[in-house]
């Protein structure tokens, strides 16, 4: 009996240094300010990270993040980007340095409020988007409100509305919903955050991203809107699917990470659909990278080399319209 009641003991300790260590953390303050501006969005201010020179007869391109995820996971490609773009990534309501909405967090609403603060912005279209993981439905929600706003699409081990039919990934949707609504409660008693140091860095960023990055993962806010997100997201594939007939006529990239298995392929497949549907679509799969490596400086460049197709042929299409009487 006394060495159980040792061991509850030591684990009573031990969880609650572990919350206090959690709650100290998300109660820290950021001692510089995170990068961006704060743009005043139907009475909530939401941070917008532009970077480069916008140019004539070129498009904007705009990086949309997947879950759990803000304008933090493109430190590293937004930079190269913008050096020949003008370029904008953003923390969605609730998520990283954002204010909530009450407003729900389907693929069609969160499309309005991009588009709601890019205007407010000033930030003029036309726009390349890029999308991330759940920035798949996103991107495309957003095409199917605003076609007159997109000119490309570049899709990045992105999900895709048609794979929510796929058995396996019924299975994988109600298992990561279940996931988010347990982590968003953990995150309320500090539970995530100490994990901070170990998992917030999987992209491979530095600097001040990664400090952002690090700050963001497991604050409570931050674990709640993406939960919110992630319940509401599924409901909004048909939002995502209104936008098909309009990718014929814009070029499309889409890029996949991991090997080729079997068990892996309906949903590869699926993910590649988009440039199919495009008369100018290409798809690739780097094989060495997984899911949050794309991203980074390891495999990056594949990412950069297709947002320079896609933008090649944007500019083309741009200059064509114009010489048009």
């Amino acid at each position: 009996m006394t060495i159980l009641r040792w061991i509850g003991l030591v684990f009573l300790a031990s969880v609650l240094a572990w919350t206090g260590t959690g709650l100290a953390m998300a109660a820290g303050g950021w001692k510089n300010p995170p990068r961006g501006v704060f743009i005043e969005v139907e009475g909530r201010k939401q941070r917008l990270v532009c970077e480069g020179e916008a140019r004539p007869g070129e498009p904007t391109i705009i990086f949309e993040s997947g879950a759990y995820s803000a304008a933090a996971d493109w430190g590293y490609l937004q930079p190269e980007v913008a050096k020949t773009s003008r370029t904008c990534s953003y923390d969605r309501a609730g998520m990283g340095w954002s204010e909530p909405s009450k407003a729900p967090r389907d693929p069609a609403t969160l499309a309005r409020e991009l588009k709601a603060l890019l205007d407010a912005a000033g930030e003029e279209g036309p726009y390349i988007l890029v999308g991330h993981s759940m920035a798949g439905l996103l991107t495309r929600a957003y095409l199917s409100q605003y076609p007159q706003d997109v000119v490309g699409l570049v899709l990045i081990d992105a999900a895709d509305p048609s794979a929510i039919s796929i058995p396996e990934a019924q299975v994988w949707i109600r298992r990561y919903q279940r996931l988010a609504r347990v982590g968003a409660g953990f995150a309320q008693f500090g539970l995530v955050k100490p994990l901070a140091p170990f998992y917030a860095n999987r992209i491979g960023l530095s600097g001040v991203p990664l400090k952002e990055k690090r700050r963001m993962f497991g604050a409570p806010s931050h674990m709640r809107a993406s939960a919110a997100e992630i319940a509401a997201t599924i409901d909004g594939a048909a939002a995502a699917l209104a936008a098909d007939p309009y990718l014929k006529n814009i070029p499309v990239a889409t890029l996949t990470a991991g090997p080729v298995t079997p068990d892996r392929s309906a949903w590869k497949e699926a993910q590649a659909r988009p440039a199919r549907l495009s008369a100018r679509g290409s798809s690739i799969n780097v094989e060495a990278a997984n899911h949050t490596t794309i991203l980074g400086p390891i495999y990056g460049q594949a990412v950069l080399d297709a947002i320079a197709r896609v933008k090649r042929d944007a500019v083309a299409d741009l200059s064509k319209s114009a010489d048009r009487p």
